[in-house]
């Protein structure tokens, strides 16, 4: 593989902390690493369907803990992926089509932080997903 692959990428993301790198789990990291859109835990299982749908999802989980996929939840609640290329960012999703994109929210640390005053929780996460209707889809519904 060339230094360029985008496999290798997530690869030597999850070798450079110590995790094993079986065939099955390098087919899975191989056809997350190929794809430019958002897709299911589904569909990537039936795309390698060869492999059991225990190992797509063990391995999705591993991507995820590591910051080398993202996890979106949708506007209907539903769960979708994309390999992530980006330091800490959050998503804006459009409810009618799907499509996402990343943003990066700097005053959620504000919010945070305030949250830790107010509570006295030990904050170790956050998800925040921004729902709304994309150009295109807009462009389409003025049409």
């Amino acid at each position: 593989m060339t230094a360029l692959d985008p496999a290798e990428g997530l690869l030597s993301g999850l070798r450079d902390q110590g995790f094993k790198i079986t065939s099955p789990r390098n087919r899975v990291i191989g056809c997350v690493a190929n794809r430019d859109d958002n897709f299911t835990a589904e569909e990537l299982a039936t795309e390698l369907d060869s492999i059991g749908r225990a190992t797509v999802y063990r391995t999705l989980k591993l991507l995820v803990e590591q910051g080398l996929v993202c996890r979106i939840v949708m506007g209907d609640g539903s769960v979708s992926y994309r390999a992530s290329h980006q330091a800490h960012h959050h998503h804006v999703v459009c409810i009618s089509c799907g499509a996402t994109e990343d943003v990066h929210l700097n005053d959620v640390e504000d919010v945070l932080a305030g949250v830790r005053g107010a509570t006295d929780y030990s904050i170790v996460g956050h998800r925040l997903e921004v729902y709304g209707i994309c150009p295109r889809c807009q462009a389409l519904q003025g049409a």
